[in-house]
């Protein structure tokens, strides 16, 4: 039994005329009589009992009739979502994200590419940067979100805006320079800083001469915004992180120096990209969304 003669069955039982049911399908009676027939003979049951007035469903007919219409249903509904999936209107994005990237950026373009894909689902996975290349190798996800500095050999990428690296305290001296204050004004400060960052604020640090003298060294990016907004010290960290805690009473500088700048990109194998993955990335090419902390910079 195929679905054309399910279609055929469902209108003759519908009708209980196999005139009217031809015309409504727009087919020849003989030709639409063999197909009950052969139906019948296929089942080895009687589907319906044929009287001068009109047709009658047997027992066996009348559970033919809910079946095939359950599957001729279940098979639009497969045909629909078999569609929706090679569109990219379902599945499941799965995105790496590197734990020192806590911006408002992913969330933005989540929220929007809600919008346009509903019923696409989401799975975020926090890693590593160094774990991102094998994870999309293992197609545990699609899209990797890291700090890098230059392409990856195998991985396209795309990149995002940069973010430079301030500092938040309470106390932070007033400085009309619009492009960051030197380095130099650590000295003798004692310094909140992101494990992540430590090597290259000591690099900077004995670069201009002196030693930086790191309170705390905390994994978590949370905490470290925490012990800041305590007063408890001059908190070093990405821009795209202030946003996480919020304080009204802290201060926020950016440094001039260069190499503070953390680049941001999104990298993945084309081959692999499925088409949901793929709406994002397009998404994020067409959006330019600025990181706009809710800070007063000084």
């Amino acid at each position: 039994m195929d679905f054309k003669q399910m279609e055929y069955y469902l209108m003759i039982a519908k009708l209980k005329s196999m005139t009217k049911a031809a015309a409504e399908l727009h087919v020849a009676q003989p030709y639409l009589s063999r197909q009950l027939k052969q139906l019948e003979d296929d089942l080895g049951v009687t589907l319906l009992k044929r009287t001068t007035r009109e047709m009658q469903l047997t027992a066996a007919g009348r559970v033919l009739q809910q079946r095939a219409q359950e599957l001729l249903e279940l098979r639009q509904q497969s045909l629909q979502e078999l569609t929706a999936v090679a569109d990219g209107q379902l599945g499941t994005l799965k995105i790496g994200v590197t734990a020192s990237i806590n911006n408002g950026l992913v969330p933005a373009w989540l929220a929007q590419y809600y919008q346009q894909y509903p019923k696409v689902q989401f799975i975020i996975e926090e890693q590593s940067g160094s774990e991102m290349p094998a994870m999309l190798a293992q197609q545990r996800i699609d899209l990797g979100i890291i700090r890098a500095t230059g392409p990856i050999a195998g991985f396209q990428m795309l990149k995002l805006p940069s973010v430079p690296i301030v500092m938040v305290g309470h106390q932070l001296a007033t400085t009309a320079e619009d492009k960051g204050v030197p380095i130099i004004v650590l000295k003798g400060q004692p310094l909140l800083v992101h494990r992540y960052h430590a090597n290259l604020i000591a690099k900077l640090c004995h670069a201009a001469g002196f030693e930086p003298n790191f309170l705390a060294q905390v994994d978590d990016p949370l905490t470290l915004l925490r012990l800041a907004n305590q007063g408890l010290g001059t908190a070093l960290i990405p821009q795209d992180w202030l946003d996480l805690v919020q304080s009204r009473q802290r201060q926020v500088q950016i440094l001039a120096a260069p190499e503070l700048t953390r680049p941001t990109a999104v990298i993945w194998q084309t081959e692999k990209l499925s088409l949901a993955a793929r709406n994002f990335v397009e998404l994020i090419q067409a959006q330019k969304i600025e990181i706009k902390p809710n800070v007063r910079l000084i």
